[in-house]
């Protein structure tokens, strides 16, 4: 599987997606500063804590990778199971199940760990300054960040779900767009159920859960989907 993925590496390049994220972390920075100075100016009730400050940028940011995840996908799976691409990818000597599967965690992996880490300098930077001169008029406690960074985790983790949903939906259909375009509906409202679930824990691991048993049973019936197609092509 590894193999199969150092190879999916030399055929696609990610260092497109390493500057998007670079960027994305830029924009981050620039947007969680925005949101609490608007708030400020406002007179924003519900943005003058920091708790609605860090989920709503992490929900952003989640948007932001749910995007780069579905173009990925489109550019690593659904272009390559349409028309003359099949062919193509079915002439070579590779089990075409195994050749997804390294794609799909390909994929997953970059997605997360570029999540994560993209939301670590805004969180960081943020708390330092506000500790020094502080835009908001809340208390920034230990307790609230770590919670932030927990969700942030549960966001990352959810993620791969929501864009395999959507690479499901896309691959079915053909299309590049609708993909793109679920990933970023499903996000959004996935979402809002996080930020209305914000501080119960049950129910936001309920959710993750969730989300992780769909992911698993998409990804099965993509796998076998695939399988089928070889099947077909074979006889």
């Amino acid at each position: 599987m590894l193999k199969l993925m150092r190879l999916e590496l030399q055929r696609n390049k990610l260092t497109t997606y390493f500057t998007a994220s670079a960027i994305a972390c830029v924009g981050l920075i620039g947007f969680i500063y925005f949101v609490a100075y608007v708030a400020q100016v406002e007179n924003e009730v519900d943005f003058q804590n920091y708790s609605n400050i860090f989920l709503f940028t992490s929900v952003v940011s989640m948007i932001v990778y749910a995007i780069m995840s579905a173009v990925m996908y489109s550019r690593y799976v659904i272009e390559e199971y349409r028309g003359k691409m099949t062919l193509l990818l079915f002439s070579y000597p590779i089990s075409r199940k195994k050749m997804l599967l390294a794609k799909l965690i390909l994929i997953m992996s970059f997605t997360t760990l570029a999540m994560i880490v993209s939301n670590i300098p805004p969180l960081l930077i943020f708390s330092i300054t506000e500790t020094i001169s502080p835009i908001v008029s809340d208390t920034l406690s230990t307790g609230l960040i770590l919670n932030v960074v927990k969700t942030t985790f549960i966001l990352a983790i959810s993620l791969n779900t929501i864009c395999v949903i959507a690479l499901r939906i896309g691959f079915a259909k053909k299309s590049v767009p609708a993909t793109i375009v679920f990933s970023f509906v499903l996000c959004a409202l996935y979402g809002n159920a996080i930020i209305a679930s914000f501080g119960n824990d049950a129910i936001i691991m309920a959710l993750c859960i969730l989300m992780l048993i769909i992911g698993g049973a998409i990804v099965l019936e993509l796998l076998n989907k695939v399988h089928r197609m070889e099947f077909e092509e074979q006889t």
